[in-house]
């Protein structure tokens, strides 16, 4: 009987993992009658029953990773509810150590203390992938806790805007490396069946920090919102002490003992870890054997990927996401609402949890990614043309008339943030990592939330100019033909990464590039 060696891993076939092997005819040859020097054979991976698997490990693990996207959601929405604080007009008896204290911004200066988060977001989001590649995936998510306390200490202490600046890069740096790494690890530890799942806690997360964000705008001072911020992160690393890391990292580095262990925590005691432990094992040597180069960006096999998925990113962010987010309380000013803009925000974050919340624990596992994504496309497209109506006649016509339709901001608003929340937040993240080949996945992964923050910067540093170049109604217009080029992506050139194992998916694409 020919043994089947990887590593440390032995197995002998058609006992431990029940390996089949065929010869070059295609039909099944049986070892023990035929030499193996007479017939070339070729292994076929087991198929792995992922149903006696347990759920709950996995889901813990993954809501402790994406506990990084909360996080990162508080930072992307701290400026939207401070925003009327910090631009409030300096009283007339003020002292001059009052003023220091209470920091008065103008709107350029406003624009750049929300964009400059993503500048060191894109700095970071670049070292991720070298990062999780040499250290883990684990231990940079434990570190990253350090800068974010260090950026929130110097927010909640700042004089002047150039603390805040400052600030507001370290932040974004470590929310650039944790976004780059946690979708990463999810799907890293989770099986095919529950990385739809658990794919959506990182959008799910996202929400919640933007819903907490503006929930504590509505009362409390910006400062005490900086400090509760420089608090999380400690829950975070406590999050992280109890989880393992990801088995195809141990594998790489050699460790299949903490592989094994990590496997049996997260899969259970009555999972066959076997099977696994020799798919990732062979996975691994493959990638060593094929260590990628610069040359492998030329081949669809890794191309047609990281262009899927830097579209994807870019189509998320010109569709108008962090534009709105960043800007929601002045979007309501603007439209001359009459209602409390801090608690419009406050409604259109809670649609957002809500929606996606639906989407992960239900829509997620009735339809396809793709169909998912072009209904949230379709509904952010309907929902900026309609704003962009609404602003045009503001601007045209008989204020008492559009006095009439003053629910149409707000209404547009839910609309579309409920079309983030059912796909086109989350889905851009979970079907990049769930495309990317594994040897190339730490790069990949730098290289599409790069793209993300850098169209973010663009897009939140430009809102302003925009407004004025094509007034308010051409930049949701915009924003809306964006939506509609997302539509014509999802509909003709995004693939279906739904139920299909990381193989199957590099499969399809070595086979469509050959």
């Amino acid at each position: 009987m020919v043994p089947i060696r990887c590593r440390r891993f032995k197995f002998r076939a058609m006992e431990a993992l029940n390996a089949a092997f065929v010869g070059d005819d295609g039909k099944t040859v049986v070892i023990d009658s035929i030499p193996s020097s007479t017939v070339q054979l070729t292994p076929l991976k087991p198929e792995i029953d992922y149903s006696t698997a347990r759920k709950r490990p996995q889901i813990g693990a993954a809501l402790a990773a994406a506990f990084s996207a909360f996080l990162l959601g508080t930072t992307l929405g701290w400026s939207s509810p401070v925003q009327p604080q910090l631009q409030q007009i300096a009283g007339a008896n003020e002292t001059t150590l009052k003023m220091m204290w209470n920091i008065r911004l103008d709107d350029d200066q406003m624009s750049w203390v929300g964009s400059l988060l993503n500048i060191g977001a894109l700095f970071g989001a670049l070292c991720g992938g070298f990062l999780m590649d040499t250290f883990g995936r684990r231990f940079i998510l434990m570190t990253m806790t350090s800068p974010y306390i260090i950026g929130w200490l110097m927010i909640s202490l700042a004089i002047d805007s150039s603390m805040l600046y400052v600030g507001r890069i370290i932040v974004g740096f470590s929310g650039g490396v944790c976004s780059a790494i946690a979708p990463c690890y999810i799907g890293e530890i989770s099986t095919p069946t529950m990385r739809g799942i658990v794919g959506f806690f990182f959008s799910v997360n996202l929400a919640s920090g933007l819903l907490v964000t503006s929930l504590m705008g509505l009362w409390m001072d910006w400062r005490w919102i900086s400090v509760i911020c420089t608090i999380e992160p400690i829950v975070f690393l406590i999050g992280l002490i109890f989880i393992p890391e990801s088995p195809y990292y141990l594998i790489k580095k050699g460790r299949q003992d903490d592989a094994c262990g990590a496997l049996c925590w997260l899969r259970g005691s009555s999972y066959n870890i076997k099977s696994e432990l020799y798919q990732i094992e062979c996975r691994v040597q493959e990638d060593d054997k094929e260590a990628y180069q610069l040359s492998d960006l030329y081949q669809p096999w890794l191309l047609k990927p990281i262009l899927i998925g830097v579209v994807l990113m870019t189509l998320q962010q010109f569709s108008g996401l962090n534009a709105l987010s960043f800007n929601a309380a002045e979007i309501f000013r603007v439209a001359d609402f009459t209602f409390n803009r801090l608690i419009c925000v406050v409604i259109i974050n809670a649609v957002q949890v809500l929606s996606v919340v639906f989407s992960s624990t239900v829509l997620v596992k009735t339809f396809n990614r793709r169909l998912l994504f072009i209904t949230s496309e379709g509904l952010a497209c309907l929902s900026m043309l309609c704003m962009g109506l609404f602003f045009f006649n503001l601007d045209t016509s008989n204020a008492q008339m559009m006095a009439h339709f003053k629910w149409v901001p707000l209404t547009s608003m839910i609309v579309f943030f409920a079309a983030i929340g059912l796909g086109l937040g989350a889905l851009p993240w979970l079907i990049s990592s769930e495309i990317l080949p594994p040897r190339f996945r730490g790069p990949g992964s730098s290289i599409i939330a790069f793209t993300n923050f850098a169209m973010s910067f663009a897009v939140t540093k430009t809102f302003v100019d925009m407004q004025r170049v094509m007034t308010h109604a051409g930049v949701f217009w915009f924003y809306a033909g964006v939506s509609f080029i997302g539509i014509l992506f999802g509909l003709f050139l995004l693939p279906e990464t739904k139920d299909r194992t990381s193989n199957q998916i590099q499969a399809a694409f070595k086979t469509n590039g050959t």
